[in-house]
């Protein structure tokens, strides 16, 4: 009796381009289509004409949310793999996986420079193919760690011959550090922001940062092997702040294991380190990453409002005083909370509190909070 073939491709995915489409996949080459995202029900991967210009974060976001109308192909994505796989060497790209709350997009900005690192913000596409590969091995469908080469060799567009391109993948993405480190070989930096900053920023901002938070621990923690301890009636009696003390506890046990296994391509940075010095840690950021040209190219170097603006939000103020001093203007009831939540939380690490710093630091803070 013939035994049945493992599938390699997802249910429903289409091995090639329906021959009706018009699209035969000879655009890939092109810079100006830019792979956007996955869709999982299909397998086809959505290109968007960028246009001839340097691309910027704001127009993928833009793009994504609809705000922004472009010409737009699809490809299955078991296509695009037969195209991109007639290279055997892996990408150079550098990644900064991230908590959140941790300056993540202003470091990116920073090291942002014409004709020498191209950065590119939360791809939606690395979410997509997150999801995607999570379902997959939960479900033991077989391995499609293809899929995540095939997106990290699409989002390999440098500048310039002799660039380089920085991922900064949201964190929903996390799942994918195995894969970047087997696929690429470029660097890894950690970056991460403390429990307590972590909380203060979750508690802040209304509902919509806190469902955020639900959703990113929604993901996170079906990626354990204890997942199954967790049902939904116990989860949906975790306070927001319960919630936030356990998403920063399973991103930095991630980070932690990563950072013992990959050795010199991994890297861990404090975002407070880079925000009392961050001249002197951009310039470690710069060399660890290995970017050509010099860091004084960096519009940090260049432009004296450039950590006085909020990387994320167009025209507001950022102060990093402020971000310092760790949430000083909370009232004494939450600030109690948190403290009580950060306890608990770091009691969960074998090390305890002497869990920070991470290994492999580039840098550490002076400030004891």
């Amino acid at each position: 009796m013939r035994r049945r073939k493992r599938r390699t491709l997802p249910r429903g995915w289409r091995m090639v381009q329906s021959r009706h489409s018009g699209t035969s996949g000879g655009f890939i080459g092109d810079p100006r289509w830019f792979p956007m995202d996955l869709d999982k029900q299909t397998g086809a991967i959505r290109f968007a004409d960028i246009g001839p210009e340097r691309p910027t974060g704001r127009d993928f976001l833009d793009i994504i949310s609809g705000e922004r109308i472009v010409p737009e192909k699809t490809l299955p994505a078991a296509q695009a793999r037969e195209i991109v796989r007639d290279n055997p060497e892996p990408p150079r790209i550098n990644f900064i996986w991230h908590t959140s709350y941790c300056c993540s997009t202003a470091i990116a900005a920073a090291i942002d420079v014409p004709g020498r690192n191209l950065s590119l913000l939360e791809p939606a596409i690395l979410v997509s193919v997150a999801g995607a590969r999570r379902e997959a091995d939960r479900q033991r469908r077989g391995d499609i760690s293809w899929l995540s080469d095939v997106a990290f060799r699409l989002l390999d567009r440098p500048d310039l011959d002799g660039g380089v391109v920085t991922v900064k993948p949201a964190p929903a993405s996390n799942y994918l550090i195995a894969d970047a480190a087997a696929k690429t070989k470029g660097k890894m930096l950690f970056l991460y922001c403390d429990c307590r900053s972590f909380l203060t920023a979750a508690m802040r901002y209304g509902e919509n940062r806190r469902r955020i938070v639900r959703y990113l621990f929604n993901i996170l923690y079906r990626d354990e092997k204890a997942a199954t301890r967790w049902t939904p009636e116990s989860v949906a009696e975790l306070t927001d702040l319960e919630i936030a003390g356990l998403t920063w506890q399973l991103l930095i046990a991630r980070f932690d294991a990563s950072l013992k296994l990959h050795g010199d391509r991994a890297a861990s940075l404090d975002c407070d380190a880079f925000l009392e010095s961050p001249r002197e840690v951009l310039a470690r950021v710069w060399d660890f990453l290995e970017l050509p040209g010099r860091v004084e190219e960096s519009a940090l170097y260049r432009d004296g409002e450039f950590l006085s603006r909020h990387s994320k939000y167009a025209g507001r103020s950022f102060a990093r005083e402020e971000r310092l001093a760790g949430g000083k203007d909370l009232s004494p009831e939450l600030a109690d909370e948190i403290d009580k939540t950060v306890q608990a939380v770091l009691a969960q690490f074998p090390q305890g509190p002497g869990t920070l710093p991470l290994p492999h630091a580039l840098a550490t803070k002076a400030q004891a909070r």
